[in-house]
């Protein structure tokens, strides 16, 4: 079985789709998870439309890339909520790609699996999506991903700098609506959304310092900043606003984790995690505590 972590975004987001730049997490307590089981020909086993459809897309992929599909009988399951703003699509074209090249021993380079996992869902499925999730899922580790040209520093998070995740449960408006929207203003040249991304970025180099030099402080600043040049550009929905909201009256620095109803955050003190993780399960979230 091969797998694959869900990810958030600390700062930076969503520039990695615009020329930007974007610090990144795994999330290895949410995964999704493919197998591959030797069969007389390729075939794909799931109950699920979605599924089988974003499956077969994955394996023509690597058939593509590969020249040939190995007679395997392919399935995938995941533990990442449904349209949070997780990349949990992405997770299980990324499982999908690692468990169909471990059967023919194939070696993927990390840029080269995010690459073809973007094709995937960006080509074949129509999903306006950005490398981002796709390279720092690919890799496994925290990094900063940079994108003109594409590149990633791996980044080792300091164990005081207490951050989490929160998500509602019943998820939100798929990603790509929100990403189709924006795309049609940068390409048109709108000036408030290509400044946008060039700060963006500039949040992104920020917080990467902060993480080298353990500077909760500075990380903070470019947490928060994401999030208001986000909703500068994008408008945000109640629930969203909700889970930025709880966090940063219980201190913390809270930015959205990708394009759907989660946020990632970074606590002021450890010992405010709890008063977190009261005050998001009593609205109605769901919280965890990233290592």
């Amino acid at each position: 079985m091969s797998t694959c972590a869900a990810r958030v975004a600390l700062a930076g987001n969503p520039s990695d789709g615009y020329g930007g730049a974007v610090v990144a997490i795994p999330v290895h307590d949410l995964t999704a998870m493919a197998s591959v089981t030797e069969s007389d020909r390729f075939t794909v086993r799931t109950s699920s439309a979605d599924l089988k459809r974003l499956l077969t897309a994955t394996a023509d992929a690597f058939a593509d890339a590969q020249f040939e599909l190995p007679a395997v009988t392919l399935s995938a399951s995941t533990l990442i909520p449904r349209s949070a703003g997780l990349a949990g699509s992405s997770a299980l074209v990324i499982a999908t790609l690692r468990a169909l090249a471990a059967w023919t021993n194939h070696r993927w380079d990390p840029i080269d699996l995010a690459e073809l996992a973007l094709s995937v869902e960006r080509d074949r499925l129509d999903i306006a999506a950005g490398l981002e999730d796709r390279l720092v899922q690919a890799v496994g580790k925290p990094l900063l991903m940079m994108s003109k040209p594409v590149g990633f520093r791996e980044l080792s998070v300091p164990a005081e700098m207490t951050l989490f995740v929160a998500w509602n449960p019943y998820g939100s408006e798929p990603s790509s609506t929100i990403q189709r929207s924006l795309r049609r203003r940068f390409d048109g040249g709108d000036p408030e959304v290509t400044g946008a991304m060039v700060d963006l970025a500039v949040q992104a180099a920020g917080a990467r310092r902060a993480v080298e030099a353990g500077d909760q402080l500075l990380l903070s600043e470019a947490i928060d900043r994401t999030f208001d040049i986000r909703a500068s550009i994008i408008e945000i929905d109640s629930t969203q606003q909700m889970l930025i909201d709880i966090g940063r009256a219980e201190g913390a620095a809270v930015n959205s984790a990708g394009s759907g109803g989660s946020v990632v955050g970074l606590a002021r003190r450890p010992t405010d995690i709890e008063a977190l993780r009261s005050s998001y399960v009593r609205n109605g979230f769901e919280f965890l505590l990233l290592d």
